[in-house]
């Protein structure tokens, strides 16, 4: 088989940015398009590896854990160590995923499109047929991605016990992944709150910005924070309590995911 390395590098770009976007979903971490797409890139040129002669096995595997390493790191801000390990691991199991089904493909229907060489998948594809398949799969990955999102929010609420002064106040809140407030001189994530259940203790203003317009909310940041979902549970004070009307009989708060990985 004839292969092209501007091909090569096309598929195993976006095939690296699905697999970055699919760590992102499971990880519930923040980060930012230029990012994932950087990594994506460099995933891409670590795939001209092909043209290498037949590797042997172990160098092919320390290329792999270094190149898997280097594309979390460029993908997700580096914040503590075993944060970083969990992305690594979870990059891990998404491209075990990957890869076990190429193989599977290979070994059952011996497709003559297919080739996979020191670890490396290549497709031989026309461009037109390449930029079709893309992006229905990018589309596909968005609306799985929200669902997952979705289903996650409505399913599953979090008791955040907020503590205040020497007052606490009980609230009930659910994940929302379209809250990615953070309050911009810290950098803390912001959990939104209903303002008719916790104190109007303003120390902050946090601008924020949706489809509807663009304003601001009171915020504080709570002397102590605790997280539980019935399971496990967990306390910082890393983090801003912004004030607003929220009307809804099952919940008073939603909360930014990336407080979930502080």
């Amino acid at each position: 088989m004839v292969i092209y390395a501007d091909v090569l590098f096309v598929v195993n770009f976006f095939i690296t940015y699905l697999l970055l976007k699919l760590t992102n979903l499971l990880l519930k971490e923040s980060t930012g398009v230029v990012r994932l797409l950087s990594a994506a890139a460099f995933g891409g040129l670590y795939s001209q590896v092909i043209f290498i002669d037949e590797l042997n096995v172990l160098v092919t595997a320390i290329g792999k854990i270094i190149a898997s390493m280097i594309i979390v790191l460029i993908s997700f801000k580096f914040k503590r160590i075993t944060k970083y390990l969990k992305a690594v691991c979870i990059f891990y199991f998404s491209n075990m995923i990957f890869l076990g089904i190429i193989i599977a493909i290979i070994l059952l229907f011996k497709p003559n499109g297919i080739a996979l060489k020191n670890s490396v998948v290549y497709f031989d594809l026309s461009a037109k047929v390449l930029i079709v398949s893309a992006a229905v799969a990018y589309l596909l990955s968005v609306l799985i991605i929200k669902l997952y999102n979705k289903t996650i929010a409505s399913s599953e609420l979090y008791r955040l016990s907020v503590s205040k002064n020497g007052n606490t106040y009980n609230l009930y809140a659910f994940v929302d992944s379209g809250n990615k407030l953070k309050e911009p001189f810290s950098d803390y994530p912001v959990i939104i709150a209903d303002k008719d259940k916790i104190c109007n203790c303003t120390e902050r203003v946090i601008p924020y910005n949706t489809v509807g317009g663009e304003g601001v909310l009171n915020a504080f940041k709570p002397d102590k924070l605790v997280v539980s979902n019935g399971k496990d549970s967990f306390e910082t004070n890393r983090v801003y309590i912004a004030l607003s009307q929220i009307d809804d009989s099952d919940f008073s708060a939603i909360i930014n995911p990336e407080i979930l990985n502080i």
